[in-house]
């Protein structure tokens, strides 16, 4: 099969696109025709349609890779492609809108608020909290703030990397992950709990070698690990996502649940989440990269048969 391996861009996550792009080529390789390509190029597309290709592996981050604009442009072509559809992309990617869906179905998340631009800040929940940009990944330009002083500063940050920002409650916990592969019928990866030396899993903790600890199972009591699943699950269907996704959860003192986000393209590098959660269920890189193929290609089949 040609296999067409979208990585790069131009996107603040372009340095672990890629990673994450050389990781699925070189695991691609021995049983597939695959090329890398990245949309920043000049030449891009026109190497793209020349090479033909059968099935396109998104392994971009962020920006246009994980927003439906390259899927709406694989959808123009007609080539299969990994991972969710133009509006699952489009909803996740959008913290603000893929919140507002999460509260509306009654899956828990942090209270928040929007930030218009200039204008004052009014918080309805006391310090700490978290300013988010709404439309970037791998925790880039979120921070914890203290005080109205750092607040304002943060704010000016997000902004300066993103045109819409939201500031979301504190909740003291225990994060974890949860990596789902699958259309219909799914299957829940292995939980697993980040543990960090750092105040925040920020980007250096996610992808600098000794920043993080992956702790699988969590250290947490069975019948909370199922209502962990049972919320993905949810959140995943909810969201229409396909292919595979990955989502990050607070667990607060008291055992409750808060969704943070949902990733439809995670990371796929060394130190990933998803990779090693497939890892501790016995399925290899290798094996993983194939799974995602094959998911892509029956969406496909069942989105021409529609």
């Amino acid at each position: 099969m040609k296999i067409a391996i979208l990585y790069g861009g131009e996107s603040p996550e372009r340095d672990v696109s890629l990673k994450s792009g050389r990781c699925v080529y070189f695991a691609l390789k021995k049983k597939h025709n695959v090329k890398l390509f990245d949309p920043v190029r000049k030449d891009f597309i026109n190497n793209f349609l020349r090479f033909r290709p059968d099935f396109v592996f998104i392994a971009l981050h962020g920006g246009i890779g994980e927003n439906g604009v390259i899927q709406g442009f694989l959808e123009t072509l007609k080539i299969p492609y990994s991972g969710s559809g133009v509006l699952s992309s489009a909803l996740c990617l959008n913290k603000i809108i893929c919140k507002e869906l999460l509260i509306f179905n009654k899956i828990p998340t942090p209270p928040f608020i929007i930030v218009e631009k200039n204008k004052e800040v009014k918080l309805p929940f006391n310090y700490p909290v978290i300013v988010k940009p709404a439309n970037l990944g791998s925790t880039i330009g979120v921070k914890i703030v203290n005080s109205d002083k750092e607040l304002e500063t943060a704010i000016n940050d997000a902004f300066s990397l993103d045109n819409e920002v939201f500031i979301e409650k504190f909740i003291k916990g225990k994060e974890v992950t949860v990596g789902i592969i699958g259309n219909e019928k799914i299957t829940i990866l292995p939980i697993i709990e980040i543990r960090t030396k750092r105040d925040l899993y920020d980007y250096k903790a996610k992808y600098t070698i000794g920043e993080s600890f992956h702790i699988i199972p969590p250290d947490l009591p069975k019948r909370i690990i199922k209502k962990i699943e049972k919320i993905a699950e949810k959140t995943y269907k909810i969201l229409k996502c396909s292919g595979f996704a990955r989502m990050e959860i607070i667990v607060d003192e008291n055992y409750n649940l808060f969704v943070l986000d949902v990733n439809t393209i995670p990371g796929l590098t060394k130190v990933s989440l998803l990779p090693d959660a497939a890892k501790y269920k016995g399925i290899s890189f290798e094996e993983l990269c194939e799974k995602i193929i094959n998911l892509g290609l029956e969406r496909w089949k069942r989105q021409i048969k529609k």
